[in-house]
This record gives structure tokens, C-alpha cells and sequence, in this order.
């Protein structure tokens, strides 16, 4: 085994820890509000109109929060592609705890290709619904109160549109349980985003052209996939597999 892949295998055991302290700490941080914009935003799209939200107990409306928030996400993305996903997202968090199943079914690689374009379709659909049809409110926004009963009293009172979101969002987080991070290989729309945005950022997960396709990362991989290919969080958990030693983390190598 060539002497490179050694570091990463003496590393491994820190680098696993601290992206799981790091995610675990994440998803308490930012799960409140991901709660909140699943199951109480009266938006479509949730959290991009949280300064217009007349949920007052929302903690999107904090304004430092809330653009703190997002200035570090894009910055995130345009540096680090999609590691957002893989160190920082409750829903991400969520779907690699569900992939701890042991249970869990594999996908023929022709059905997962055709599901990994559902995500980009819900993209252009978030994008529709915010720009052309001005982010409409599709249900009666409870202002106050405690979250579990107002979650009920806002599924009661909903549109048929907030509903379809709120099934989808939950199908999708089910299906989680037995196809590995379902939600985030398949259908979220900021995922989607951020694959975009991964092909051009500097910094991220790679393999060199010493990669001779045995596919270990990917089974070891929670969301099935290779070092800067689609879907593909930089989370580091494969770098301890290859038997070539050739995925690393940073720039581009250049080949000699």
C-alpha cells in the first residue's frame, strides 16, 4: 500500500470526531429553526423570507441569525462546495443517523441517476415559486404558542400546496430510513444548489488519477458516492478506505 494513504488513516479517527462533534453541534445550533421552517414557516420555500415572517417565535427572525446564517452558507459553498451538507445541516445530521440502519436497501446505479435529478427539478421549482410567483403564503401562520400544538393547528389550517411540501419533506426523511440520506441525495432543493456550486469550489474532496474504481469509498460513503462527484459532502469518512491512497482534501494536484 503506497506510504501517502498512511496519514490518512493515522488521522481518520480524529477527523471522524470532530466532524461528528462539529455536525452534532450544528443540528442543536440550527435545528430549531429547521424545525420551524418544515413545520410552521407559512412560506412555500422556507427560510429565505424569514424577516417578513410573522412567526414571531421563529429564531430565522433574529435578524443576526438569520443573515449570519446565510453569509456563511454561501461562503461555505463558494470555498467549500457542499460541505454545508456534510458538517453543518440538521437535515443532513438526521439522514446520517437514519443510514446507521442496518437494514437499509441498495439502489440499481439507473434508478439512482434518474432519482438525482428529482432534487435539481424541486430547485427550479423553489425558484419558480420565490421569483415568479412572489413566495406566496400558503397557510394561516400561527404567531404564538407552544410548537407541537401550533405545528397541529397549522397543518389544520394549511393550503394544499404547504401540504404537498410538508409530505414530501416527511416521504423523504422516511424513505431516509431505508435508502441512505434519501432527503439529501434526492431531493433537496439547497443540496441541489450546492452540487452546482461544488463543481467550481476550490476546496473540497478529491481523487487522483491513481483511482482504479474499486468503490470502496463509495460503500463506505453515506451518500453513496465518490470524492468530488455529485453528491459528495467532503465529509472525509473515505479517506481511511482507499487502497491506492489517492483522495485527499484542497486544490487540485497537478499531475506530474
Amino acid at each position: 500500500m503506497p506510504s501517502e494513504a498512511k496519514p490518512a488513516k493515522t488521522g481518520f479517527g480524529a477527523l471522524k470526531a470532530c466532524n461528528r462533534i462539529v455536525h452534532f453541534a450544528s443540528c442543536l445550533y440550527l435545528g430549531e429553526w429547521a424545525l420551524y421552517g418544515a413545520f410552521r414557516c407559512p412560506f412555500v420555500v422556507p427560510f429565505v423570507s424569514c424577516q417578513n415572517c410573522p412567526v414571531l417565535t421563529c429564531p430565522g427572525r433574529i435578524a443576526h441569525f438569520f443573515w449570519g446564517f446565510w453569509a456563511f452558507w454561501i461562503a461555505l459553498g463558494l470555498f467549500f462546495g457542499r460541505a454545508f451538507c456534510g458538517w453543518f445541516c440538521p437535515g443532513g445530521f438526521v439522514n446520517r443517523v437514519f443510514a446507521l440502519n442496518p437494514l437499509q436497501a441498495s439502489l440499481h446505479k439507473d434508478g439512482e441517476r434518474q432519482l438525482n435529478w428529482v432534487k435539481y427539478f424541486l430547485l427550479f421549482c423553489a425558484l419558480w415559486v420565490y421569483f415568479l410567483m412572489d413566495q406566496p403564503r400558503v397557510n394561516v401562520p400561527i404567531r404564538f404558542g407552544e410548537f407541537i400544538p401550533s405545528v397541529f393547528l397549522t397543518f389544520e389550517h394549511a393550503f394544499p400546496l404547504w401540504l404537498a411540501r410538508a409530505a414530501l419533506v416527511l416521504g423523504a426523511f422516511a424513505l431516509a430510513l431505508v435508502v441512505s440520506a434519501a432527503w439529501c441525495r434526492f431531493a433537496c432543493p439547497a443540496g441541489a444548489l450546492l452540487d452546482i456550486v461544488r463543481r467550481f469550489a476550490p476546496f473540497k474532496m478529491r481523487k487522483t488519477d491513481e483511482c482504479s474504481g474499486c468503490g470502496k469509498c463509495q460503500r463506505q460513503c453515506y451518500m453513496r458516492t465518490r470524492p468530488d462527484e455529485e453528491n459528495c459532502t467532503s465529509c472525509g469518512d473515505c479517506l481511511h478506505v482507499c487502497p491506492q491512497g489517492c483522495i485527499h482534501f484542497g486544490l487540485k494536484k497537478r499531475q506530474s
